[in-house]
């Protein structure tokens, strides 16, 4: 994956932002993050918040991302996670539970699609949300195909919330930026 800065004039995020590889620095940030949207990062949360079993989970990200404002300050962290010799992929995304978090993360969502597919060789990449999750794919959401939902999955915040997996291809990537570009 490759750093990059942009926004556009129609963007919500009006602050601007940019994205960046994570170092081991940034881990402070993925806890915050993860104890934020607890228990909606499933990976992380299903286990419990302690420290060292975050950590330990962390172990097995293939890799991450920043999303940052423009003054650096981070507010959303993607992963890719069981990239390997199967050509599968887990896409984790999530934003610090801010309308500017939200939106800079949606605006990044394309291009780090893009990244993913670029820096492995991922013939399908999945995004598992729940139902009440923040939209942090924005419009390149559209590219994804559900494949299955699992009624209640969880309990969340007193409510039982359906969980989906999603997948998308590079080709059928390619075709929604095909379609975004016209």
């Amino acid at each position: 994956m490759t750093e990059s800065s942009a926004v556009e004039p129609d963007d919500p995020a009006k602050e601007g932002g940019t994205w960046r590889l994570v170092t081991p620095a940034d881990i402070p940030f993925v806890y915050y993050l993860v104890a934020q949207v607890d228990p909606r990062w499933w990976r992380f949360s299903r286990h419990g918040l302690e420290p060292s079993q975050v950590l330990q989970t962390a172990s097995g990200i293939s890799a991450g991302v920043l999303v940052s404002t423009d003054e650096g300050e981070p507010v959303a962290c993607a992963l890719l996670a069981s990239a390997g010799a199967s050509g599968t992929g887990m896409f984790e995304y999530y934003a610090l539970p801010h309308p500017v978090a939200e939106g800079l993360a949606r605006h990044f969502a394309p291009e780090l699609i893009a990244a993913a597919f670029s820096g492995a060789p991922i013939r399908r990449l999945y995004h598992e949300r729940f139902s009440g999750d923040a939209d942090v794919l924005g419009a390149v959401g559209a590219a994804f195909e559900l494949e299955v939902t699992y009624p209640e999955f969880a309990l969340i915040d007193g409510a039982y919330e359906d969980r989906t997996s999603s997948v998308v291809t590079p080709e059928s990537f390619a075709r929604w930026q095909t379609g975004a570009s016209s």
